[in-house]
């Protein structure tokens, strides 16, 4: 099931990316509305952080494009906020919580414009936000997988951007984070603002999301999680990778849903 949607705010069409001459993520057809919080759900390896960074353009697409806003990433790039696995970043670089966070106000900046007084506050007041602002001198490399997490967040909301891809910003936060983290989000969502995910935790996936995308390698689903989060799309898109998919309908029926892939 794909849902188009008619003024979408995230548009992809004919997306394939390869790694070496390999398809990862292929003929990806996709559109998503505004003020939607996003999840990107599928199996390990079915190209989830592939597709939110082929649509950010920090991978090359072998064919199709992307349209965000109805225009081309580049010329809407300040309104649009990415969040990485924290895996990813190397957190031995020499930086204050801080400024990690005041970097989320560099796009607003002119060339060579240094940070002023109102992107410090915004900076303050992100931190408030996900409850760090008294780590705002501590080293990045000091704090815990979560508060590292809450900071990447803090950044994101510096932005002040319309549209959000976060990858995987609940890996290795304990249960507090993840629902401070899922409160703010939400806030996020209220203000009309779109919040893309990459998720996989199929217990919390109809809590926290209102719309689903499922991918295995293409895309097998795209919609109100209420169409499609269903046995049968479930079973399409995670096969015989889930090992729990025989119980699956009776326990979509019971309302309980498997943890984890």
């Amino acid at each position: 099931m794909i849902t188009q949607i008619a003024q979408p705010i995230v548009e992809v069409h004919d997306l394939t990316v390869s790694y070496h001459r390999k398809p990862v993520l292929w003929g990806v057809d996709l559109t998503l509305p505004q003020g939607a919080l996003v999840g990107v759900m599928g199996p390990n390896g079915a190209g989830k952080s592939t597709l939110i960074k082929a649509i950010m353009g920090l991978l090359p697409l072998q064919s199709g494009f992307v349209k965000l806003f109805d225009q081309d990433l580049n010329q809407v790039r300040s309104r649009v906020s990415y969040v990485p696995q924290r895996e990813s970043v190397d957190w031995d670089f020499p930086v204050s919580v801080f400024d990690v966070v005041l970097m989320g106000r560099y796009g607003k900046l002119g060339l060579f414009q240094r940070p002023r007084q109102s992107d410090k506050e915004i900076a303050l007041d992100s931190l408030r936000k996900v409850g760090m602002e008294g780590f705002q001198n501590r080293q990045i490399s000091q704090l815990s997988g979560g508060q590292q997490q809450r900071v990447f967040l803090a950044r994101a909301l510096a932005q002040k951007a319309d549209l959000y891809f976060m990858d995987e910003p609940f890996t290795g936060v304990d249960a507090a984070t993840e629902n401070a983290i899922v409160e703010l989000l939400r806030e996020i969502k209220e203000q009309g603002k779109t919040v893309i995910v990459v998720h996989h935790d199929l217990q919390t996936a109809k809590e926290y999301f209102d719309w689903i995308v499922f991918l295995n390698l293409h895309l097998v689903a795209s919609g109100k999680t209420e169409d499609v989060f269903t046995a049968e799309l479930l079973h399409e898109t995670y096969g015989g990778k889930l090992s729990v998919l025989s119980e699956l309908a009776t326990l979509l029926r019971k309302n309980e849903y498997p943890s984890r892939e």
